[in-house]
């Protein structure tokens, strides 16, 4: 009898796994990755590859079609023109902008962006077709009125920060956000902060919020009314993620409290270490005293740079003994020193592991700084705009780095910052200890994704990981409500003692007067 209940007892697990692979692998995907940039194109390849090779069937919006096929996947060109981070932009010069200056900017080209992917003739064709999707997966980047997207397929809405938490993600999902240790990316600070750093990244931060709240919402709700029209207003939709995917993970930033949906997962993109091109292998391998490799990301261009300081660090770099790899695109380059070797493309990882590599000079972007410390390797960052501040203040407080942000580099704390790096085994020893941290995780990144992902489609968005708070209002959630009524109630209190004050003044004075008046 026991047998035969064990049985049926298996019976209703195989059929009720199977259920559920079903429901999973049966899901049509739609991921938009809208920013061409090669870093996150990488990121949203693998997260939508990895489905697919799930069993999931994944179509991919992009402006930079994969030179690759795979199975359940299929790719469709958006034709964005010359949009993107840093298009006809020297980035360089961004870094002067006052915090004002860098959100109005930020938020002008967000929304320039947004309406030109929503007028995309491709996505368009495929709004109009029988096509359905279960899930829409995009990056977080600036463009609310896309997650129209969601509403018109009503499908589940998932986010991939890209640069980790922001004040947005948070927002959206009303995880905690706290500028007294969480610095917003447009400032370079580190998470311990002194009162003035304090008080400048909540000026930064709220300042973001007004500006948001009163101006960009509204231009992101007309641009999603005209093209999904009938649509409620935007706010109903943000707030309607079901989960938000960071790029990131306490080794790499700011350890948070984060709510069940909200899902770091930095280090997802990452594969095990590849064999060097001959030509970089025998570079590094004759590195006597060590190399470093200069990379600073796929839209910062050298050409940009200001003389004064490209002069700078070519005369530091090439007093050192160590060999010096440089990464930089199309570029042509004047006469450089005989340690330099200037290559167009390197792939980072596998230039990382070499174990000759003993710095790693970088724009401080999160992937990689997440590459440099899953390698172990000390960086100096020399920060220019969005999350990379940030990010190389955290490796200088955290000791395996130092920051040099490109608005104060010059020739003396370039070198100050060479030599300390590569003279004091401290930060390497560091690096090697983060690296530790890093890989120390109960599954990989990706998995982790993977099986979020997976939980939110299987339970059909997953609405009781929600927070309460969403429920709230700005005012309610901020306790405005709360604080204005206890103010009316010590004022009301304060005006009853006071009439009371003065009722019992009068009536002394005239006692008083009385008495006085009898005496005479």
């Amino acid at each position: 009898m026991f047998n035969n209940y064990l049985q049926k007892c298996c019976q209703v697990l195989i059929i009720t796994l199977i259920y559920i692979q079903t429901v999973v692998e049966s899901s049509h995907i739609l991921g938009i990755f809208h920013e061409r940039s090669f870093s996150h194109q990488i990121l949203g390849r693998r997260l939508l590859l990895e489905l697919a090779s799930r069993g999931h069937h994944v179509t991919m919006l992009t402006p930079v079609l994969p030179k690759f096929n795979a199975a359940n996947f299929t790719a469709i060109e958006m034709n964005l023109g010359e949009q993107g981070t840093g298009s006809g932009t020297n980035l360089f010069e961004f870094a002067k902008n006052n915090i004002w200056d860098m959100v109005v900017n930020i938020d002008e080209v967000c929304l320039g962006w947004t309406e030109t992917v929503l007028k995309d003739k491709n996505l368009q064709r495929l709004l109009r077709s029988n096509q359905h999707f279960d899930l829409v997966i995009m990056e977080q980047l600036g463009n609310d009125a896309l997650k129209g997207i969601c509403y018109h397929y009503n499908a589940i809405c998932i986010v991939l920060s890209t640069m980790g938490p922001t004040w947005l993600t948070n927002e959206q999902m009303r995880n905690p956000s706290n500028p007294a240790f969480m610095p917003d990316m447009l400032v370079n600070y580190p998470p311990t902060m002194n009162f003035y750093e304090r008080f400048h990244n909540a000026y930064a931060q709220y300042l973001r919020q007004v500006y948001f709240f009163t101006y960009t919402i509204n231009q992101h709700n007309k641009l999603l009314q005209t093209y999904f029209p009938g649509a409620p207003h935007i706010l109903e939709i943000v707030y309607n993620v079901s989960l938000v995917l960071l790029n990131s993970h306490y080794s790499i930033s700011n350890p948070a409290s984060n709510l069940p949906n909200v899902i770091e997962i930095g280090g997802f993109h990452l594969d095990e270490p590849k064999t060097l091109p001959l030509n970089l292998e025998t570079f590094l391998n004759e590195a006597e005293h060590g190399a470093i490799y200069f990379s600073m990301g796929s839209i910062l261009h050298i050409q940009d740079m200001e003389t004064a300081k490209f002069e700078a660090i070519i005369k530091q770099l090439g007093q050192l003994p160590q060999k010096v790899l440089w990464k930089v695109d199309n570029t042509t380059l004047p006469e450089l020193p005989s340690n330099i070797m200037v290559v167009n493309w390197a792939p980072q990882l596998d230039v990382l592991a070499h174990p000759n590599i003993r710095l790693f000079i970088t724009h401080g972007g999160l992937l990689s700084i997440t590459e440099a410390v899953s390698c172990g390797v000390p960086i100096l960052g020399i920060s220019v705009f969005a999350d990379q501040g940030y990010n190389s203040a955290f490796a200088e407080v955290s000791g395996f780095g130092i920051a040099v942000p490109y608005g104060i580099l010059n020739e003396e704390n370039f070198g100050q910052a060479l030599d300390r790096l590569l003279n004091n085994s401290t930060y390497m020893e560091n690096a090697k200890q983060r690296a530790n941290v890093f890989r120390d995780q109960p599954m990989k990144p990706l998995d982790r994704a993977m099986f979020w992902i997976e939980y939110v489609i299987r339970h059909k968005g997953a609405p009781h990981l929600r927070s309460a708070a969403l429920n709230l209002t700005w005012y309610q959630y901020l306790l405005f409500d709360v604080f204005f009524v206890l103010f009316l109630f010590i004022v009301v209190i304060g005006f009853i003692f006071m009439k009371m004050y003065t009722c019992l003044y009068r009536k002394l004075f005239k006692a008083q007067s009385h008495v006085k008046q009898k005496v005479e």
